[in-house]
């Protein structure tokens, strides 16, 4: 039998300190824009927005600032002026003070009203157009318009605090505005203990096995490969492998791949990014192979074309298990949605999902799909290892 394992980041190798940071000291960075005290983003907070869909810190980010910069507009609109720029320095010359904004509430009203899973900041600026002047609404969409676009003011600052402004810069091909080290860096807690590192990479150069790092990390574009000068293509997946000593050593397949091969085929990268069994079919070739982009190329045609190709072609020859350990149902559910493809194809293939969480909500949620919970992905690779 064939064994392949694959590993997420975020809330199983790694404990994602680093992002909320970024969160706090981004909406501190614009309320200081704006001549006001640091709003001091709590962690129950972030952790509210999280539960309210906003999961993603580029949109938490736009919120925050959406909200404070109405709240002044609502009480002073001569403020207002052509760009976000000039009407930030308005508002900090006229010396007001703002009380601080609801943002927990601001995000269940997000939740109540995203019934087709649209992006969170889009929804917030149709919830904030009803609410103002109608001449307030180039700068709310300048902030909510496009959180993937990289000159949108909050996700930039959001990146350089993130990667620190070195690796902004490799990334962008452009200097950030300010020194920093990356909170991905500084702040970010490894998971993963060095002796369960040190197992599962004696266990992957061992032949009929491998494994894999796979997340919906923002990351590069494959090897040499150039892709658009995008928000989503930054070495956030490469900074974790690094941190987790796993660099070189085991195939990251992350957004930055995905998005890539995305733009090959005409499609958006939400299309292939998990729980989209793209991703989980490129990862699961890539542990098997050590090759990402045929991989990549293999798992669109795949599931495309049903078309068995590249690396995915050469797992036919011997029973095929795939071991994914997550914190999340919907990347799981990508592994089985991979697998089912890989069956109609001919492959003898089965799933093992281990659900990783010490948290209670969630272990809930993953019972209803893993075949098992443990507390941590020590834990949860001694399941694979020992066996």
């Amino acid at each position: 039998m064939t064994t392949i394992i694959l590993l997420d980041i975020d809330g199983v190798l790694v404990h994602p300190v680093g992002y909320k940071v970024a969160l706090q000291t981004t909406v501190d960075f614009f309320a200081a824009r704006m001549g006001q005290p640091n709003m001091a983003v709590t962690h129950d907070e972030i952790a509210v927005f999280e539960a309210c869909g906003l999961t993603n810190e580029w949109d938490s980010g736009a919120m925050c600032v959406s909200a404070l910069l109405l709240a002044a507009l609502i009480q002073r609109p001569d403020v207002r002026r052509v760009s976000l720029e000039d009407t930030f320095s308005a508002i900090h010359a006229t010396g007001i003070t703002l009380g601080r904004p609801d943002f927990t509430g601001l995000a269940h009203r997000i939740r109540q009203h995203n019934t087709n899973g649209d992006m969170p900041s889009r929804v917030c600026l149709t919830l904030l157009r009803e609410e103002t002047d109608p001449a307030n609404l180039p700068l709310l969409a300048a902030l909510l318009g496009d959180i993937y676009a990289l000159d949108t003011p909050t996700t930039q600052i959001f990146q350089v605090y993130a990667l620190g402004h070195d690796r902004f810069a490799a990334a962008y091909g452009r200097p950030a505005l300010f020194e920093h080290a990356g909170t991905l860096t500084t702040h970010d807690v490894p998971l993963l203990t060095e002796s369960s590192r040190e197992r599962l990479l004696a266990w992957n150069r061992t032949a009929a096995q491998g494994a894999a790092v796979f997340t919906a990390r923002p990351s590069m574009p494959p090897g040499d490969r150039p892709g658009p000068v995008e928000a989503v293509n930054s070495p956030e997946g490469e900074l974790a492998v690094e941190l987790l000593g796993l660099a070189d050593k085991l195939p990251l397949v992350a957004q930055g791949q995905v998005a890539w091969l995305a733009d090959q085929r005409g499609r958006a990268a939400s299309d292939y990014v998990k729980p989209s069994p793209v991703q989980a079919l490129a990862a699961i070739g890539a542990a098997a192979s050590g090759a990402i982009q045929p991989s990549l190329a293999a798992a669109a045609d795949l599931v495309e074309h049903d078309q068995l190709s590249g690396p995915l072609a050469a797992l036919g020859a011997e029973p095929l298990r795939v071991v994914v350990l997550e914190d999340s149902t919907g990347g799981i559910q990508a592994v089985h949605g991979a697998v089912s493809h890989l069956q109609r194809a001919g492959i003898d293939a089965a799933v093992t999902g281990i659900g990783v969480s010490p948290q209670a909500d969630k272990r809930a949620a993953l019972f209803t799909i893993a075949d098992h919970v443990v507390d941590d992905v020590n834990a949860g690779l001694a399941i694979v290892l020992d066996t």
